[in-house]
């Protein structure tokens, strides 16, 4: 009986009970230090900003940060604001002279007053090219605005005769046009170059992009831009959209939790003011110190942070049940509150120590993540966690033994409890129900259990990872719909750029590359997902055309390299501004731009993939092609998400399962606990499969929440059931002590943490809704793995040795 001698628990537990005695008898210590804590949390917490740029994800040190990064310091901002645009009640639409004049007198509203605009492109200011005479002039398409209908109706002709402005301004049908601003700022940018006003700060509607996206709404809105229809979509306002987004849901999930925590709690056992007030106090303390945290070591607010403030608030509590019913149940029986609370811990202080470590544990091994604001999440959910159950132990303990103590005799009588949790009558009966099934059933519940872990694993084995950024929103979020509208009448939001580089100065100008990259421009435009290619192609063709008097059979490659030199001179000469942002200034790198399908992660590797394969078969002469941009980056994500998966649940699995064997002081014991721990996950994911989910950033984290939270619940009830066995020498009779002891704090910790978990429901975000369902089912399924089978599984392989007689051992 190795297990019997394994004391590391109980000392434990006497450790915690010693610490709970010294904060009560010096509570005054333990509530200063709290204000100390919840002072400095503020203050640093003032510092943190908010940020869901590629800044936030990607360590700089990342090679597909710092290409990215060159290719912006080479060729400027990639980043856009893309306005589609519709005039209904107007004869021509977008070309009613009237809209037209709105539409230039917006332009040049924005390229005024957006802070961080470097260029306006619009029907109005458009670049063009013309021919005059001998020669072309590049000029804005309207820098003589057209005096009547008819004069902008022969534009009109012009404009959807070049292919370089289809579906680019204008769409084919030419019922919505676009207007686009260039930013000069981008997502990789540090902090001090996004500030807009240095008094203001880095307070979140003072930086890029929300200071430039809320300027653009600003104008918008004015009277006299009224009878036209405005869809803005682009990268701004989707980074933009995100940081709102996760602000309110981390302030309003934060506030809806605490008010259903508390209820729940109300509702599902007797509990006093006082007694509600000290893990709520624990919980907001625990938040605010982790906000501190993320100001002091410079962390932002970034995606993955929504989830933290209700995930804290759901631990928190959970791990308070336990305590809370301990200190009812020994008041109940002493009616002394110091002495209770100092009972309380020493029984449950050793199990809550184990369970605060695997679940923070399970956040910690995200620290593996090559995304940046993942495992950064990973280290301030981890310290939440701690957080929670240091305050718990101290300040938790100092409200319990707050107030007077019941008498045993003479004055205030002392309370009168059942020595059962003053539980919810339904929760006693489902607990009964649980021993009676465990008892009579073991191995069918075993083999139950298993049938269901293998059709788990035929699920499991057909997940895969996918996500879209467009679909992450819910359906009545404004962004999503703006982009909805501008995908299905211009198409192609999401930006990939491919380099060519010659390693040749002027080596652009070759006749034989611009073939090839016409080629692989034309193949990119052949797959369903590519809605628009630009490249420096479209500029010599637009520029051969023009020279032939605007005749379409010369929108054609010249084919001479003097010809190409020639028409890049007159090009630059005319006052062309454009193809700065396609060629190098020796004329040694170019790039081809892709406008892509916003659609799922996997799809647009599947894409690149094949159009890598292209280019492998058909390779570009005497150049080098790498990929980057905006599209590349959210595929690298879902690249890193794949790997974090791959190392992150191994090693979570791994160390859950050798902690565990410490923890029991045996091999066997901890392995058998680690069975129903995997459990949640093998079902979730498992559901997942056969249910098509794809596996996305943030469903990502599932498994190591679940099993981080199935094991505090495995670890109290293998505690108490190991403690009752010893009590009792009797598995049968220690399963029914055990189950009676602490299954009532099982089930409510489980109906509790559903009910902050719900709280995600109320998220903008559907991929955090999706997220707070699935992880609902996960902390249910762990519920019922250790009511259900950890019992069964520890009265038929009989861990802890033989059956004994307690009398006989003394």
């Amino acid at each position: 009986m190795a297990i019997q001698g394994n004391k590391f628990v109980d000392k434990v537990d006497q450790l915690f009970g010693h610490l709970a005695e010294w904060a009560v008898n010096h509570r005054a210590i333990v509530l200063l230090l709290s204000l100390l804590f919840l002072s400095a949390g503020l203050y640093f917490a003032s510092m943190v900003k908010s940020d869901n740029s590629l800044d936030a994800y990607f360590d700089k040190s990342d090679p597909a940060y710092i290409a990215y990064s060159e290719y912006l310091d080479e060729f400027l901002s990639d980043e856009v604001t893309y306005i589609v645009y519709k005039v209904p009640e107007r004869t021509h639409g977008p070309f009613n002279i009237d809209a037209m004049r709105q539409v230039a007198q917006l332009s040049q509203a924005f390229a005024d007053e957006v802070p961080y605009v470097r260029d306006v492109i619009s029907l109005p200011t458009v670049e063009f090219i013309r021919a005059d005479g001998d020669s072309i002039s590049v000029d804005e398409l309207m820098l003589d605005f057209p005096e009547s209908q008819s004069e902008l109706l022969e534009l009109r002709k012009e404009v959807l005769n070049r292919p370089l402005y289809v579906n680019y301004l204008i769409n084919a049908k030419a019922d919505y046009a676009a207007i686009i601003l260039e930013m000069e700022r981008s997502s990789v940018d540090p902090l001090e170059k996004i500030i807009y006003d240095e008094a203001l700060g880095n307070q979140l509607e003072n930086l890029y992009p929300q200071v430039s996206d809320n300027k653009i709404r600003e104008i918008l809105a004015r009277p006299e831009y009224a009878g036209i229809d405005f869809f803005v979509t682009g990268d701004v306002p989707m980074n933009s959209a995100y940081n709102h987004v996760f602000m309110e849901d981390a302030a309003i999930g934060t506030l809806v939790t605490l008010v259903v925590l508390a209820i729940l709690s109300s509702l599902l056992f007797r509990v006093s003011l006082v007694a509600l007030f000290g893990p709520l106090a624990v919980v907001v303390l625990s938040i605010v110190m982790v906000m501190g945290m993320m100001g002091a070591f410079g962390w932002v607010l970034g995606l993955f942070f929504g989830i933290v403030p209700t995930l804290i608030c759901a631990v928190g509590v959970a791990q308070a049940v336990h305590i809370l019913l301990e200190f009812q149940r020994a008041y109940g029986e002493t009616g002394d509150r110091k002495a209770s609370v100092k009972a309380a811990i020493a029984k449950v202080g050793g199990a809550c120590l184990l369970a605060s470590i695997t679940t923070a544990v399970g956040f910690l091994v995200m620290t593996v993540s090559q995304l940046k604001v993942l495992s950064e999440m990973a280290l301030y959910a981890a310290s939440g966690v701690i957080f929670t159950f240091v305050l718990s132990m101290t300040l938790l303990v100092v409200v319990l033994a707050s107030g007077k103590s019941g008498a045993r005799s003479g004055g205030e009588s002392a309370p009168t409890h059942s020595d059962k949790p003053a539980v919810l009558p339904a929760v006693l009966s489902f607990v009964e129900a649980c021993i009676a099934v465990n008892l009579k059933r073991p191995m069918m519940l075993l083999m139950l259990g298993g049938a269901v872990l293998l059709v788990s694993l035929i699920g499991l084995a057909q997940i895969k990872v996918d996500f879209n950024f467009l679909e992450d929103f819910k359906p009545h979020v404004e962004w999503r719909q703006d982009t909805e509208v501008a995908e299905s009448v211009m198409g192609g939001i999401l930006n990939v750029t491919y380099i060519i580089d010659t390693n040749d100065a002027e080596g652009v100008k070759r006749p034989d590359l611009l073939k090839a990259i016409e080629s692989v421009q034309n193949f990119a435009e052949s797959q369903p997902l590519v809605k628009k290619a630009y490249s420096v192609v479209d500029i010599q063709k637009d520029l051969n055309r023009s020279f032939h008097g605007d005749d379409p059979a010369w929108y054609r490659l010249p084919e001479a390299r003097d010809l190409i030199a020639q028409y890049f001179l007159v090009y630059e000469i005319s006052g062309g501004e454009e193809l700065q942002e396609f060629v190098s200034q020796d004329y040694s790198r170019t790039v081809m731009e892709l406008r892509v399908e916003m659609t799922g992660s996997a799809a647009i590797t599947e894409l690149l993939k094949t159009i890598d394969d292209y280019i492998a078969a058909n390779p570009l002469p005497n150049a080098q092609v790498r990929k980057t941009g905006i599209g590349l980056m959210w595929v690298k994500m879902g690249e890193y998400i794949a790997e974090t998966q791959l190392y992150g649940y191994s090693l979570i699995f791994i160390m859950v399962a050798g902690f565990l064997c410490v923890a029991f002081g045996s091999v066997k014991v901890g392995m058998l606990a680690m069975i129903p721990n995997l459990a949640p996950v093998v079902v979730v994911l498992g559901l997942m499969g056969w249910l098509g989910i794809h596996l996305d950033y943030m469903k990502l984290l599932l498994a190591t929440i679940a099993i981080g939270i199935a094991v505090d619940d495995t670890l109290h009830l293998v505690i108490r059931f190991r403690r009752c066995f010893l009590q009792t020498g009797n598995y049968r009779r220690a399963l029914e002590d055990a189950m009676r002891d602490v299954g009532p704090a099982l089930v409510i910790t489980t109906v509790i943490l559903i009910g902050a978990f719900s709280c995600y429901l109320l998220s903008n975000m559907a991929i955090i809704s999706s997220f707070g369902v699935l992880l609902c089912v996960a902390i249910s399924v762990a519920l019922l793995a250790d009511m259900l089978f950890m019992p069964a599984l520890l009265l038929i392989t009989k861990p802890f040795g033989p059956e004994f007689d307690p009398k006989a051992a003394l």
